[in-house]
């Protein structure tokens, strides 16, 4: 039986993403960062398919520490890990700063990169086996207004809404060098835009893109349709997605030309580089 990480599983995206892959027989790991909500999604999910085994771990992706031991929880525990969802993330109402770098940048970029650098072991044992393991970052059409040159650094001016746009790039960014690196060894990697999706997502953003979100609710799609693209790529046939499409930006189940300067597989490089001394 397949088995599929998740985080930011306690809501929204993470936990629809959760019950849909529970419902097509996937064991699941709930990376979430409140053990309340956690348990709440995880007995939601087992409700979804009582057949399968749904286990929580709890960790705050800006805590690399946290992180590192989460990581080493699941090495040391499973025995296999045929998806990564790198679900987690979230629009900051104000700026906060972990080591002088934008939070929700720190956690859902560096946070991210290390969980996954740290499953790789694992992630990698399993391709030995299968030939097909998968790893997803969330992203959003957000990407475009996200600028590297304003990623690792502390701009105190720098609008909620840019930090979330850079973190959105970031995702992408990393998933596109993913693909690069691990080439041939049956591992595949996507981001994911799920479209504009009524959770409790932006709930608390502030200024224009807050009013944006609160009057775009009604218009929005549900938890479980933004799910689907994430839930096709974690679970279609590899023909389906296409072989050409490794690395590649996917929306609504099919994948997207991206449109913005700074997503070149030279910038990919690069913050592949700059991020690894956090590992």
């Amino acid at each position: 039986m397949k088995q599929a990480l998740i985080t930011g599983a306690n809501s929204g995206l993470g936990l629809a993403t959760a019950r849909a892959l529970a419902q097509r027989s996937f064991n699941l790991i709930l990376l979430c960062r409140s053990e309340q909500k956690g348990r709440a999604a995880q007995a939601e999910v087992q409700k979804a398919n009582p057949a399968v085994r749904v286990d929580l771990i709890t960790a705050d992706l800006a805590d690399l520490n946290a992180v590192r031991q989460a990581a080493a929880y699941v090495k040391t525990t499973y025995d296999r890990l045929d998806v990564l969802i790198n679900n987690a993330g979230y629009t900051p109402a104000k700026l906060e700063f972990v080591d002088n770098i934008e939070k929700s940048f720190y956690s859902s970029h560096i946070g991210h990169f290390v969980l996954t650098h740290h499953l790789m072991d694992l992630l990698k044992t399993t391709a030995a086996q299968t030939g097909d393991v998968r790893i997803l970052n969330l992203s959003s059409a957000a990407y475009l207004g996200g600028r590297t040159a304003r990623f690792f650094r502390r701009i105190d001016d720098l609008s909620p809404t840019f930090a979330y746009c850079d973190d959105k790039l970031a995702n992408l960014l990393h998933a596109k060098e993913l693909a690069k690196r691990t080439a041939g060894q049956g591992i595949t990697s996507y981001s994911v835009h799920p479209g504009a999706v009524r959770t409790n997502f932006g709930a608390d953003t502030p200024g224009f893109l807050g009013k944006v979100f609160s009057l775009a609710g009604p218009l929005m799609r549900t938890a479980e349709k933004g799910a689907q693209t994430s839930v096709f790529l974690a679970a279609a046939p590899l023909k389906a997605i296409g072989a050409s499409n490794n690395g590649g930006y996917f929306a609504d189940s099919q994948p997207k030309k991206v449109y913005n300067r700074d997503a070149t597989d030279e910038k990919a490089a690069w913050l592949w580089e700059k991020t690894m001394p956090f590992v």
